[in-house]
């Protein structure tokens, strides 16, 4: 059978780390045939990553991730595979292009933007709104990583529960084995880790606020793993850092690789993640992974996919985020259970919807 995985989010986002998941599980349990598209700018780190595999065939496109012409150029991809007998077409976000197959699946990771009280932007709540609707009633199946977005999902789109599919993430066989391997640890002082990006659902702002307060108190640095945001001429946390006097405090690890955040993981005294929203939420589970004690935000979609031994906090109460890891701080008994979501179960889910679509 010959399919199509969309790659335009490739590299550096958690729907990049979803497509990499994805397309490994597909070519290492099939023998499918499997066409991507990848931008060109990320092309070396593509080849380096799968370029191992014989049945995957990549279409490097000049396009970056978000525009009218990636959409037409997506749109002359998929319809030259679908002539030329490609079954199944797999888009692991809602920026459908303008041509959409019939038997077209879609991931839902979440509908942050429609929820986000931070972000006023109209404009991008509007046209969210406007892909989400066209990915899910266009698709034959829609796969969501957890209850928590399917549920509100159908709240915004109640005719079309029978397409739904609640398949959670997982991490790579790949990752889990690097994650048993110790590591030399990169920072020589104890440290606190946060990973992920800047965007304010993340909560680094209160993070690390909390973390103003205790600094002295727990003598550990803060170490803050992950992308800054583009495009702006002033970062906001660096302003923070600084505004704080916590310049000589908190380290800065801009865009690691793979090793480096494992490294960070086995050598972190404890992770915090203190987001607002997620869909699902890898880092927890990475951190876990490598043995790392774990403190998370409430939300419901956390205690769902990490279970009810994690410790948590209120996300909008610097008080209780800092009284929360001085505790967790001082305990030897903070959970670092860690419990696979099980690849072949989910494995098996995962080709299931395939196959279904290409009936």
């Amino acid at each position: 059978m010959k399919i199509f995985i969309d790659g335009s989010f490739y590299k550096g986002t958690g729907i990049g780390r979803y497509y990499s998941n994805l397309l490994k599980l597909i070519a290492d349990e099939t023998d499918w045939e499997i066409y991507t598209t990848v931008p060109i700018l990320f092309k070396e780190d593509w080849l380096s990553e799968f370029g191992k595999y014989s049945n995957v065939r990549p279409v490097f496109i000049k396009q970056g991730r978000f525009n009218l012409r990636d959409l037409y150029y997506t749109s002359k991809v998929v319809k030259e595979l679908e002539k030329n007998g490609c079954k199944v077409f797999w888009f692991p976000h809602v920026n459908l292009p303008f041509y959409v197959p019939k038997n077209t699946i879609v991931t839902v990771h979440d509908l942050r933007p429609l929820t986000a009280w931070w972000d006023r932007n109209i404009l991008k709540k509007y046209l969210f709104l406007l892909f989400l609707k066209k990915a899910v009633e266009k698709s034959r199946f829609i796969v969501v990583p957890s209850k928590a977005t399917r549920d509100e999902l159908l709240k915004k789109f109640p005719q079309v529960k029978e397409k739904v599919k609640v398949i959670y993430n997982f991490l790579s066989p790949e990752f889990v084995h690097k994650c048993s391997q110790k590591t030399e640890p990169i920072i020589k002082e104890d440290y606190i880790l946060f990973v992920g990006n800047r965007k304010r659902h993340k909560n680094l702002r209160n993070l690390i606020l909390a973390y103003s307060l205790i600094k002295d108190e727990i003598n550990c640095k803060l170490v803050i793993a992950g992308s800054k945001d583009k495009g702006k001429k002033v970062d906001e946390i660096d302003k923070l850092i600084e505004e704080k006097g916590l310049s000589d405090y908190v380290i800065q690890i801009i865009s690691p690789s793979d090793e480096v955040i494992i490294s960070l993981y086995q050598h972190a005294k404890l992770f915090v993640f203190p987001s607002f929203y997620e869909g699902f939420g890898y880092p927890p589970l990475e951190a876990l992974a490598c043995g790392c004690p774990v403190i998370t935000s409430n939300i419901p979609v956390l205690r769902e996919i990490l279970g009810d031994e994690i410790a948590v906090f209120d996300p909008r109460s610097v008080d209780e985020i800092s009284s929360s890891i001085r505790e967790a701080l001082s305990k030897q008994n903070v959970s670092t259970r860690f419990e696979s979501l099980l690849y072949d179960k989910l494995a098996m889910l995962y080709l299931n919807v395939i196959q279904c679509s290409g009936e």
